[in-house]
């Protein structure tokens, strides 16, 4: 038996011990490729000097409309106080403006710079291969078929601004 915490090789899948249950259960399955996922990702960006909740707004603000720091928070399910934190971050490297909403003037759209959107492409760039690497055992096909599946299972438990049905 490998050491814990060696991945296993590419290819190989090796049955649960029999007394570890909550292995056979997708759900567990799920949570634990996500934080494999996550992790990776995270040492990857790290040497741009970003985290992943960084990228992720990065990427949220890249998209068609203008968002609040609200709708960041709601729609990537982020601590509001965490998404005012990365936000002060983003705005003293200069990767994101606040504009007063001229609708609503309590409230701040959040525009990419210029800056940002190279900031986005370099990250963008390292989180796509990360996650190509972490992909790579399943054919393209079934990468396909499990962000279809993914899509799927979050259907109607996300906001209907980010998902079309």
């Amino acid at each position: 038996m490998a050491p814990s915490g060696n991945a296993e090789p590419a290819g190989e899948r090796l049955s649960p011990r029999k007394d570890f249950l909550i292995a056979e259960r997708p759900g567990y399955l799920l949570h634990k490729a996500g934080l494999v996922l996550v992790e990776d990702v995270e040492k990857a960006l790290a040497t741009l000097g970003m985290r992943m909740r960084y990228f992720f707004v990065l990427a949220a603000l890249a998209g068609g409309p203008e968002l609040s720091q609200q709708d960041l928070s709601r729609l990537l399910n982020l601590d509001p106080t965490t998404v005012v934190t990365v936000i002060d971050e983003m705005e003293r490297n200069q990767h994101v403006e606040r504009r007063r909403n001229p609708a609503d003037r309590r409230r701040y759209n959040l525009i990419l710079t210029d800056s940002g959107r190279e900031a986005l492409a370099a990250a963008d760039k390292v989180v796509t291969e990360t996650e190509s690497a972490f992909f790579s055992c399943l054919p393209e096909g079934e990468r396909d078929l499990l962000r279809d599946m993914l899509g799927t299972l979050l259907a109607g438990r996300w906001p209907a601004s980010v998902c079309t049905d």
